[in-house]
């Protein structure tokens, strides 16, 4: 018998404030820029200096999923469903960030934005990243409003490494 050791995150807010100054210390190196990053108006999330603005958002395998890591009444957790569900859940996501009109405000003050998608399934692999790689080649937005410059996707495979790859940067 084989048993998954489950660990919950800590407080949402904390989680995610996390992220962002992860990400945007992957940023600042590969950048070869300075940045830092505070909290933001929400929204966006965060405010990254100088002149930038970063929205964040979590993808799971699945509601059951999301529900189990962010509420501490959820004592249990089970799945079935293809590979292929969360690149869905992620193409989705994108998209509905793409099209929100609440970015606007933000948008007139610091420019474009960026778009971090956090993967938050803990049986994401190899198999899985290839699955969402081809479903990201053949993505239309049905309605970019035009708020984000770039588009990222933030996961980890078994191996413990830390990837983020470029997943929707618009054409103008």
């Amino acid at each position: 018998m084989a048993y998954l050791l489950l660990v919950r995150p800590v407080p949402h807010v904390a989680f995610k404030t996390g992220i962002a100054e992860r990400f945007v210390a992957w940023l600042s190196t590969t950048s070869r820029q300075p940045l830092t990053v505070i909290a933001g108006p929400d929204p966006p999330d965060f405010l990254i200096e100088p002149q930038q603005w970063l929205e964040v958002s979590d993808i799971y395998l699945n509601n059951a999923q999301a529900k189990f890591l962010n509420s501490p009444n959820e004592e249990n957790f089970s799945f079935e469903g293809s590979p292929d569900q969360l690149a869905r859940r992620l193409l989705d996501k994108l998209d509905e960030k793409l099209g929100k009109t609440s970015y606007q405000k933000i948008h007139d003050e610091r420019g474009r934005g960026i778009l971090l998608l956090t993967c938050q399934d803990f049986f994401f692999d190899e198999v899985i990243r290839a699955r969402l790689r081809e479903a990201l080649a053949t993505f239309r937005p049905t309605n970019d409003r035009g708020f984000f410059r770039t588009a990222y996707f933030e996961y980890t495979l078994p191996t413990a490494k830390r990837v983020y790859d470029v997943i929707y940067s618009p054409m103008a």
